[in-house]
């Protein structure tokens, strides 16, 4: 009997061994797991009008999808202009998307011109549809600056996701309109990398799957959303398309506006686009521009697109940084 009741206590301890080096082993993933699912939500109410000045839906171009939504807030002087680019994978969004509309929202009442893009999406248009939509956009709303009240002399310009991955293009390539401050929160940047970089972040490709199972039904039958928007599946893909196609390899080719200045803000709990990419692109705008010109924040325990990075405070700390990137005394 004593002999059955040592073994059952071994056996136990052995369970209990177990079970903590696999808890010890999957800890990163479980955590990563509880970070997405436990993201709190800033509330958004859909009741109020906006009294704070103009509101304008202008088209840019002639495709039912090329618009802006302007807001300009009440102002004896004209007021700097924010563009605001909105994510979902090139398949999906639009103006008045959830993230969109946090930022609109705080911008417009501190001061801003608020101009959230429209762009064709993957199913209207293939690459660069959405990069050319946006070009032609900010050089729309430059030109028009004295019709709507706003300074066209210094133009900030953020994105979210596939949004960040629209302003950093346009960032970094427009030679027309002086873009001074790029904002970026966790945007792809390099699509050839995101597979080998979750790798390294210790973050399983089941993870991963689960996490963008929406990309299913949104895709056309393609794989990921930058297969659709490029057209063509990542083994059909050629260098040319890569390398046009990256906006690290676009800065690496040369940034038109060297100084630009740059805010990039990324979760290391993200399971729809690695931190890396934006640590990369942190890394290749300080090259081409200088570190002084450029702030990363990574962010412990932010998922993709959450409502942590709208908090009145880090958007705060944005606010900051434009009001110094633009010259403007708030």
């Amino acid at each position: 009997m004593k002999k059955t009741i040592k073994t059952w206590k071994l056996i136990l301890v052995g369970i209990l061994i177990l079970a903590v080096v696999i808890l010890a082993l999957q800890y990163r993933t479980l955590w990563i797991i509880g970070s997405n699912l436990t993201q709190p939500k800033i509330p958004l109410s859909q009741d109020a009008e906006w009294t704070g000045g103009a509101y304008e839906r202008i088209a840019y171009g002639d495709h039912a999808s090329q618009y802006i939504d302007l807001y300009v807030p009440s102002s004896e002087e004209p007021v700097p202009l924010f563009v605001l680019v909105h994510g979902g994978g090139f398949v999906s969004g639009d103006t008045q998307t959830r993230q969109a509309q946090l930022m609109y929202r705080y911008f417009r009442d501190h001061g801003f011109a608020c101009a959230s893009v429209n762009y064709r999406l993957a199913a209207e248009a293939r690459f660069p549809a959405a990069i050319e939509d946006v070009r032609a956009a900010v050089r729309f709303l430059a030109g028009h600056a004295q019709d709507y009240g706003y300074r066209a002399d210094g133009i900030a310009i953020w994105g979210e996701s596939a949004g960040g991955y629209l302003a950093a293009y346009e960032a970094v390539t427009e030679d027309q309109v002086p873009i001074k401050a790029l904002v970026d929160f966790y945007g792809v940047m390099d699509f050839s990398g995101m597979d080998e970089q979750f790798r390294e972040e210790g973050i399983p490709a089941w993870v991963v799957s689960m996490g963008n199972g929406w990309v299913q039904n949104s895709c056309e039958g393609f794989a990921s959303c930058e297969e659709c928007w490029i057209g063509k599946a990542k083994s059909e893909w050629t260098e040319q398309i890569i390398r046009e196609s990256s906006v690290l390899e676009i800065i690496a080719g040369g940034v038109k506006n060297r100084e630009l200045k740059s805010m990039i803000q990324h979760g290391d709990a993200d399971i729809t686009v690695p931190c890396p990419q934006s640590r990369e692109l942190s890394a290749a705008l300080a090259a081409a521009c200088g570190k002084e010109n450029v702030t990363f924040q990574e962010l412990h325990g932010l998922g993709h697109a959450s409502d942590l990075f709208y908090t009145g405070e880090r958007l705060e700390a944005v606010a900051v940084f434009l009001n110094q990137a633009l010259g403007i005394q708030p």
